[in-house]
């Protein structure tokens, strides 16, 4: 598998070969949990176990699913993502091979950090933001639920009174994101919380993205940014 490079350079990316690799040190110095994912739906968890840059190979132990593991490794990509404190890390895998036990890749030339604790979190004033998805105790039930709060994190979605509650840490493994007409992507949720808004009985779900790739964090950061600048614009604009 060849690593894509279609996504236009950013503050995001991370290439030189020195950061990279001291961040996988440290995702397996720390036993950081790692997902990795692919677009036919299959994903699994593990753990980085080596990082050669003599041989410039990376190797992952991973949980048993050999279903999960067979759908992944005859994915045409797969994405890793990771977590270290508040920084989301994200890459791809060069030609992954399966070594025994363990799932052996090259190095990554290029990884994408999000820092998470200063994402700017958009309250949606618009009716057009929502996200798609079916209920998960009534699989027939398709539902829009309006976006209320949106980061690189996750999304606060409204649900309405009449509507079965969602149990909590329930997983969607895959939603329809529209941020308008001709920018949507798709995703999956976890659902962190849900609380009552209001005395009529609706509920504001609070979501976090557990499958989110480089091209959808860059649709939300565009979103988010060209919001913030609407935000600021309309508040500097002088009342008549």
């Amino acid at each position: 598998m060849e690593q894509r490079d279609s996504i236009e350079p950013g503050n995001f990316r991370v290439q030189a070969s020195s950061e990279i690799l001291s961040l996988l040190r440290t995702l397996q110095q720390q036993n950081t949990r790692i997902s990795l994912s692919a677009p036919n739906g299959a994903s699994l968890s593990g753990s980085i176990n080596m990082v050669d840059p003599e041989r410039g190979a990376l190797s992952f132990d991973l949980a048993s699913a050999q279903e999960q593991l067979q759908a992944l490794m005859s994915a045409d990509e797969v994405s890793a993502v990771a977590y270290l404190d508040q920084i989301r890390l994200q890459f791809e895998l060069i030609d992954p091979v399966l070594i025994n036990a363990s799932l052996r890749c090259q190095i990554p030339s290029l990884m994408y950090r999000f820092q998470r604790r200063q994402t700017f979190r958009v309250q949606s004033n618009l009716s057009t933001p929502q996200v798609r998805m079916n209920h998960p105790l009534r699989p027939d039930l398709a539902l829009s639920l309006r976006i209320l709060d949106l980061s690189l994190g996750g999304v606060a979605l409204l649900l309405p009174a009449e509507v079965e509650p969602f149990p909590l840490g329930c997983e969607l493994a895959s939603v329809q994101v529209i941020l308008a007409r001709d920018v949507r992507f798709k995703t999956s949720l976890r659902l962190q919380n849900a609380r009552p808004i209001d005395d009529k009985g609706n509920i504001q779900l609070g979501w976090t993205f557990t499958q989110l790739d480089a091209e959808a964090t860059l649709f939300l950061q565009r979103y988010i940014d060209q919001t913030q600048i609407l935000s600021r614009s309309l508040r500097k604009r002088p009342t008549v």
